[in-house]
């Protein structure tokens, strides 16, 4: 599973942690098992929680895994 998978996956099912990824995206990335690079924390800042579910949403349930 990719580290994209599993944010994905957990953004669709916690708002919780889709307000943390948004908040702090570095403790939220660790907190996942995933080691926060640059770049993932750059593409995180500015977004808020619907956009983070939103984009989440469209990869469909079915291509993230929890």
């Amino acid at each position: 599973m990719s580290d994209f998978q599993t944010i994905v996956g957990r953004a669709v099912s916690d708002k919780d942690f889709a307000q943390k990824l948004v908040d702090n995206p570095e403790e939220a990335l660790r907190e996942a098992g995933v080691e926060p690079t640059a770049e993932m924390v750059d593409a995180l800042k500015g977004l808020d929680v619907d956009s983070i579910q939103n984009l989440a949403s469209a990869f469909g349930e079915d291509k993230a895994a929890i």
